[in-house]
């Protein structure tokens, strides 16, 4: 066998592998049996599963072997779904994983508390069904929120204690902790709330009253008493 030959019978049996490839899902979706039965969302914490499934509107005789793209894009649309993956269960189930944005905080709204993402963006979570603590700001912020962000990546201890935060004066952040504050710079980052920690956690561990933490000063914290 020449190779010429060899090449044109090997290029002949990859056009049938990929021709099967193609002809063998399509026979399958029309089978009954791989007709979708189940479909379980997997990861939901503040959305409520009926509305996502009244979002993506997963067609009444799908087969399991459907192309995904279409219900793809009608996940990937549902506000505050921010990552997904769809896997195929035999004989008739999907399994929709999804992970949702977290919000950050509350800001006042008209009607009400509506939880705001880092982006200082309105979320479609429902306070009273999730039963959300979080601090409220006065008004979306994107700085203000960022800095929320950082506290509670680095100390979420701190960022469970924060009632509300609200722009300072010049370029700062204030933190509300009950009768306490913490004032930062509204730039402030990482490094910054490590300080404020490693004092905070200081001044608690010899019950040292104070009444203010004061982090505008870069590589200084400033330690306001309790008045007599």
């Amino acid at each position: 066998m020449t190779r010429r030959r060899a090449m044109v019978i090997g290029a002949g049996g990859l056009a049938a592998a990929v021709c099967m490839a193609w002809l063998v899902p399509l026979g399958l979706r029309q089978v009954e049996f791989f007709r979708v039965r189940q479909v379980e969302i997997v990861g939901l914490r503040y959305l409520p599963p009926a509305e996502v499934l009244a979002r993506i509107e997963l067609e009444r005789e799908r087969s399991l072997f459907d192309p995904l793209g279409a219900l793809e894009h009608r996940v990937a649309a549902v506000p505050g779904i921010v990552d997904f993956d769809i896997d195929r269960r035999l004989p008739g189930s999907l399994r929709i994983t999804v992970r949702e944005e977290a919000p950050i905080a509350f800001a006042r709204g008209r009607d009400g508390l509506v939880p705001i993402d880092l982006a200082a963006h309105p979320l479609p979570y429902d306070p009273a069904e999730t039963g959300f603590d979080l601090p409220i700001v006065e008004r979306p912020d994107v700085e203000v929120t960022r800095l929320l962000g950082i506290v509670r990546r680095v100390d979420p201890d701190l960022y469970r204690q924060i009632d509300g935060a609200r722009r300072g004066g010049g370029e700062s952040v204030i933190l509300e902790l009950g009768d306490k504050r913490l004032l930062l710079r509204a730039a402030a980052g990482e490094e910054d709330i490590r300080e404020v920690e490693t004092v905070r956690l200081h001044l608690d561990r010899n019950a040292v009253a104070y009444r203010e933490l004061d982090a505008r000063f870069e590589g200084w914290v400033v330690v306001r008493r309790e008045r007599a």
